[in-house]
């Protein structure tokens, strides 16, 4: 009866943004600017996820809490999304030999699955984690 219709953010730049999430094959398909060129929206479309881009010309900086998953997870609130991989050492080479991250520790959760974040531009959360 439900499925997971999008997931939403706010960036900082819509160019930069896209940009990056292109790089794991989302796919813009919807876009929208107010009048006064106060928002920009913008649609990414990955398989059967939507990705809903906010860009509003003043906006608030990200908090330091959400910047690391150690802070983040005991704040109220949604906390990341996650991108599924068939294998995470793949992943973790094509996160490397495009230079979206550096440092990939990759890890098992407390549910067996290998995962490993990475940060977009703007600092969100972003977890790779292996299919199951």
């Amino acid at each position: 009866m439900f499925n997971v219709n999008h997931i939403a953010i706010s960036v900082t730049n819509m160019e930069e943004s896209i940009n990056f999430y292109k790089k794991f094959g989302f796919k813009p398909f919807k876009e929208w600017e107010a009048e006064d060129e106060s928002i920009k929206i913008n649609m990414l479309k990955l398989n059967d996820t939507v990705l809903e881009i906010f860009c509003y010309r003043e906006n608030r900086e990200i908090p330091e809490t959400a910047k690391s998953i150690a802070t983040d997870l005991p704040v109220i609130g949604t906390k990341h999304f996650a991108l599924g991989v068939e294998n995470i050492e793949k992943a973790k080479a094509f996160v490397i030999q495009n230079n979206i991250c550096k440092n990939i520790d990759i890890k098992v959760g407390r549910l067996g699955k290998p995962y490993f974040f990475i940060s977009d531009p703007d600092g969100i959360l972003v977890e790779i984690i292996e299919n199951d």
